[in-house]
């Protein structure tokens, strides 16, 4: 029992600490843009996707499997699986470093930007900090201890958003250049992993040292592999965010856009990261909930728990995906102006914004598998979304422009999603009801016209940016009371997936009371 608890409140510690850094990392990208415009942001998305490898390399991947590692070996066994995983992990983070640095004129080139050397040089420097950080986790969560991976998951991305924030507004006022700005952003990422590594080696200062640097061969395969599974499927967004990248401003200037045109409208359409990452939110903080439930039923061997825990999660997250899509592109104009000034974009923001369901349903389709011990599969789904991506940038860019990318970043998650769902449906798991399934877009089209049509009537023609931020917010939570209400009213959520939400348990007891007077 006491085991149970402690297991409990690890997850609950470490679900806390992965939900804050998550909406910490998209809200600062929201003055970060308004500090800099939408050239600067350009320039820092550009090498973003470098520290989100990293960051992703020394927290999903690397300590998950080497927690699991020490915790079923013998105290022998785990200080050769930590000796180990730092020989074998660091090797790789120097490559990493080495290959990054060396190639990143090279890198640069390939964008089309080869101001973006330096930032890239930069930006190698992280892998240098995994391997101590990656180890010092899994090590900890091995042994039960999940405070380390939370304070210093926190401690890193709380440093890190204010030094970005502070260097690049000190760049900006000091009339320095964009590229010096973002390269200050760079800067500030490195210095929150450096926090990181700090509050790792106070937590571990007592920890019991070994000076035996001993190495075994098959943990080594197992943590490369594994540990390489493990972090495909937890940085799918960021691979595809490395995409665009290369693709997307490469692919504007082909299609003889001006270079400096290029830059703003590629930083247009990274408004939608931010957006992205706000949206999934709650299907991510699902999937970190249930991984642990479904686990422990798949362990028990009690099928009926597993299917109802998957069956739940799968509910909640096409529910709340679909919404947040179809509510995101009702209010995209009046959102777009409020957090970045103009409404420019709006269009293939919207557009962008169904990546939200697809990445909801993919997240936590993920997550059901991995709680049942398989780790190639999301693996496997993160690799094809990834091909697809690439495919579909360098088809429609040239077309469709932004357009084009913004389906592309849409159509990869849902070629992810399809690859997911035949494994599902092989494995004979049971899938969402067609009764379900179009109730509930049936729901969530009715609320976007509705709210859509809310914020055309409210909204004057020559609104400034408090009035478009007073009609996006109103219109937001007209949307998400008229979704309750009809997922409630049409009985589409049972009392199970209420309870998932926030005051879940009143809104459970108020269905009932509708119910009976049906």
């Amino acid at each position: 029992m006491e085991t149970e608890k402690s297991l409990l409140k690890g997850a609950v510690l470490l679900t806390t600490a992965a939900i804050f850094v998550k909406v910490l990392s998209a809200v600062y990208r929201v003055p970060f843009q308004n500090i800099v415009g939408d050239t600067g942001f350009y320039i820092y998305q550009q090498v973003y996707p470098f520290y989100g490898i990293a960051a992703g390399l020394a927290v999903s991947g690397f300590p998950v499997i080497l927690s699991r590692i020490v915790a079923e070996a013998d105290e022998r066994r785990s200080q050769v699986a930590v000796h180990t995983a730092f020989i074998t992990i660091g090797t790789m983070g120097f490559i990493a470093f080495l290959l990054l640095f060396f190639s990143a004129g090279w890198m640069a080139a390939s964008m089309g930007d080869k101001a973006l050397k330096p930032l890239i040089q930069c930006s190698a420097l992280f892998f240098l900090f995994v391997p101590y950080i990656a180890v010092k986790r899994g090590t900890f969560q091995g042994s039960g201890n999940m405070e380390l991976t939370a304070s210093s998951q926190m401690a890193e991305q709380s440093v890190r958003v204010a030094a970005i924030l502070l260097f690049s507004a000190y760049a900006v006022l000091s009339d320095r250049t964009l590229y010096e700005a973002g390269l200050g952003a760079v800067t500030g990422s490195l210095l929150g992993m450096a926090v990181s590594a700090f509050v790792v080696w106070k937590h571990s200062r007592k920890q019991k040292r070994s000076i035996l640097f001993l190495f075994d061969r098959r943990t080594a395969v197992e943590i490369i592999t594994c540990g390489t599974a493990i972090c495909l499927s937890a940085l799918t967004l960021v691979f595809l965010q490395l995409a665009d990248s290369f693709q997307v401003y490469s692919g504007l200037i082909a299609s003889d856009m001006a270079a400096a045109d290029a830059k703003m409208w590629k930083g247009v359409y990274d408004r939608g990261q931010p957006l992205l990452q706000l949206g999934v939110v709650a299907a991510v903080s699902i999937s970190l909930t249930i991984v642990p439930l479904i686990s422990k039923a798949w362990k028990e061997q009690n099928q009926k728990a597993e299917a109802a825990f998957s069956q739940l999660a799968l509910r909640v997250s096409f529910a709340l995906g679909l919404a947040a899509s179809a509510g995101l592109a009702a209010v995209m104009i009046p959102l777009n102006t409020m957090l970045f000034k103009t409404a420019d974009g709006s269009g293939f923001l919207a557009v962008f914004g169904l990546s939200i369901f697809f990445y909801s349903m993919m997240a936590v389709m993920n997550a059901v598998f991995q709680g049942r011990g398989n780790d190639w599969i999301p693996a496997a789904g993160t690799a094809i979304t990834v091909a697809v991506k690439w495919g579909a940038n360098a088809f429609l860019i040239p077309s469709y422009g932004l357009y084009g990318a913004a389906f592309a970043t849409a159509g990869s998650l849902l070629a992810g999603v399809l690859f997911l769902t035949v494994i599902w449906v092989k494995n004979q798991a049971p899938l969402l009801t067609r009764v379900f399934v179009l109730k509930t877009i049936a729901a969530a089209l009715i609320m976007a016209f509705v709210v859509y049509l809310f914020v055309q009537l409210i909204l004057p023609t020559d609104a400034g940016r408090i009035w478009n931020g007073a009609a996006a917010v109103s219109g937001a939570f007209l949307g998400a009371c008229l979704f309750l209400v009809f997922m409630i009213k049409w009985r589409i959520w049972n009392d199970d997936d209420l309870r998932i939400l926030p005051f879940g348990d009143k809104l459970a007891k108020r269905a009932r009371r509708e119910n009976k007077r049906k």
